[in-house]
């Protein structure tokens, strides 16, 4: 099996050193030479533990940049798109097009809405499969990556709604539970797709703007509140475009803040970062779809614009 991971933040280094033990190839692309070098040099190091060592004979992986020929690896089984979504414009799918086989399905594993049909139009619908993941990770360096939370990685094609399976996907189901990754094939991917945008658009932007962990939001009656009040809109968009979301995703999303209390969200570490957030393909798509149907969402309105500004 060949898989090559278009990304290497902290999901593709973890994914990354989770597969390398059951494939024959992986290639791991990274935006930068800097980090390409290092891995080159240094492997990957997953819990403080090197995972990848560059002492011994291990063949089997091979770390490129962005910007580097993919000559030699134009024929992966699967290739994992795992950069943010903001990445994916016309000459990064122009990188994906160019770095796949007849046989690839993409695997997409982006947060919020949008991206997939860009994907679905460049490549079409049977080679595009799509991930949600309930993993953590956090990032430590150019080569290290902690797993700071288990989860599960949800796996199906948003065109095909029912049915049996497709051989890819339990191919992939399967490779992901052997390195140790939960995986679970679900024909209700739009359903999987939205519940994570909502609680993204609710934990993201609040932790970024008040500066804490994901668990410090479940200590304030304040931060409560407006967790609430987005939640409540958020569901609204959805119930207008017919989407029907679990009853309980209000105490899911309570549970991910408290399984993941110690992590710093991802839009928080892009400020920390003087990096660009995805608050555009979070909170911005709600955004978009509530102006189509002439709904108001005043309090994600107000978190967008000072997210917006903290950039």
């Amino acid at each position: 099996m060949r898989i090559m991971i278009v990304g290497a933040g902290s999901l593709g280094l973890l994914f990354g050193a989770k597969l390398f033990t059951v494939c024959d190839h992986i290639t791991v692309v990274t935006k930068t030479r800097e980090q390409a070098e290092a891995l080159r040099m240094q492997g990957i190091s997953l819990d403080g533990d090197k995972v990848i060592s560059t002492n011994s004979n291990e063949h089997n992986i091979r770390f490129q940049s962005y910007d580097e020929s993919v000559k030699e690896d134009k024929h992966p089984d699967f290739l994992f798109v795992m950069v943010k979504q903001p990445a994916i414009r016309d000459e990064f799918i122009s990188y994906l097009k160019d770095s796949m086989s007849a046989g690839t399905i993409v695997v997409c594993f982006q947060n919020g809405i949008g991206h997939e049909e860009k994907l679905i139009s460049a490549v079409g619908s049977d080679k595009l499969l799509l991930a949600v993941t309930t993993e953590a990770a956090r990032k430590e360096g150019l080569t290290k990556v902690d797993h700071t939370g288990h989860g599960i990685t949800y796996l199906g094609s948003l065109t095909r709604k029912g049915g049996p399976p497709q051989a890819s996907q339990i191919l992939l189901q399967d490779l992901l539970k052997t390195a140790g990754i939960e995986a679970e094939v679900s024909n209700e991917m739009e359903v999987r797709i939205w519940s994570k945008l909502i609680m993204n658009a609710v934990i993201n932007p609040l932790t970024a703007i008040l500066r804490v962990r994901n668990g410090e939001l479940l200590e304030s009656p304040w931060a409560m509140s407006l967790m609430r009040e987005l939640y409540d809109e958020a569901m609204l968009v959805a119930g207008a475009k017919g989407i029907e979301l679990p009853d309980n995703l209000w105490k899911t999303l309570l549970h991910v803040c408290k399984a993941t209390a110690q992590n710093h969200s991802s839009m928080l570490q892009d400020l920390m970062q003087a990096k660009g957030t995805e608050i555009d393909s979070m909170n911005g798509s709600l955004l978009r779809i509530a102006k189509e149907l002439k709904l108001e969402l005043a309090v994600h309105q107000t978190v967008y614009c000072v997210v917006k500004a903290l950039e």
